[in-house]
């Protein structure tokens, strides 16, 4: 265990120093984010470097979905009362975390996916300097057991609220852009997604996003077309929020703890030495491709 142990220290002092002469990332990162990515690589040094390069890409050039964000911003709070994007406490047996996602407020006029994928990317840069055990968010230090940092997610979707009109509302720009995050530059691997409350025009609404799926990623979706029991099968009912027969709180309280980290973090989240590359890299013509 402890050369296990000195093999992580040195693999990660060797990431800091590479992704400090690099240029281009950005000047700094949390300790326990360059955690997530390599182990979200297996601990392979080289794929966990061109995951981070990709992560920054895609950051630096979608300017208006990961850089330029406030969670003061009147838009940004908007999203949160709008939508819930709550990552639920502690992680299943095979230490997975649990994201629930559902959309609150059915006036299509209300909706901003722009905004709404924003917000989501908020939530998960803070989530990821935690850890996903403990969720100690008094405690800032940096998370120095790998154990504690879930080894994938559930998308839990709910979308009864949804119609045919909020699917053709939304930006096939942003949603071309989040799923191509999702699956190509998100330091944690999504394990499975789970769509309740289904409509009876799923068919429609799947054929709008399956093209910005990838076919194995579309093989984790489970579709519980015939009520929220089936879900129990595959995750652990205790850690569901009250409105789906769980024991968590409900999603407006854990909702609301997430917002207050979110504004204890602000600083960390609008810092552009956390997300900026330098702008005369990215003219330099290596981002732009």
């Amino acid at each position: 265990m402890t050369s296990e142990i000195t093999i992580l220290h040195e693999k990660l002092e060797h990431l800091k120093q590479w992704f400090k002469e690099n240029p281009k990332l950005p000047t700094e990162i949390n300790t326990t984010l360059l955690r997530r990515f390599l182990k979200c690589m297996n601990g392979d040094i080289e794929d966990t470097k061109q995951l981070l390069e990709l992560n920054y890409q895609l950051r630096n050039k979608n300017e208006h979905l990961f850089i330029n964000r406030d969670p003061y911003d009147e838009m940004t709070q908007k999203s949160f009362q709008t939508v819930d994007m709550v990552p639920l406490p502690g992680v299943t047996p095979e230490n997975y975390k649990i994201l629930c996602f559902r959309l609150t407020e059915k006036d299509v006029k209300a909706q901003n996916s722009i905004e709404e994928c924003k917000a989501f990317f908020l939530v998960a840069d803070v989530r990821f300097i935690y850890s996903d055990v403990e969720e100690d968010f008094a405690n800032d230090a940096e998370v120095e057991e790998m154990e504690s940092l879930a080894s994938g997610e559930i998308h839990i979707v709910d979308i009864g609220n949804y119609s045919l009109r909020h699917m053709a509302s939304m930006s096939l720009m942003t949603m071309r852009t989040y799923m191509n995050f999702l699956q190509h530059a998100y330091p944690v691997r999504l394990k499975a997604m789970h769509i309740i409350n289904c409509p009876t025009y799923l068919n429609r609404m799947v054929a709008i996003t399956r093209p910005f799926i990838h076919e194995d990623v579309f093989k984790m979706i489970h579709f519980h077309t015939d009520g929220i029991e089936s879900l129990y099968e595959h995750v652990p009912r205790d850690m569901l929020p009250s409105e789906y027969g769980g024991k968590a709180e409900s999603l407006s309280v854990i909702k609301s703890k997430w917002w207050n980290i979110l504004t204890k973090k602000r600083d960390y989240l609008v810092d552009p030495n956390q997300w900026v590359v330098a702008k005369s890299e990215t003219k330099s013509g290596w981002l732009w491709w």
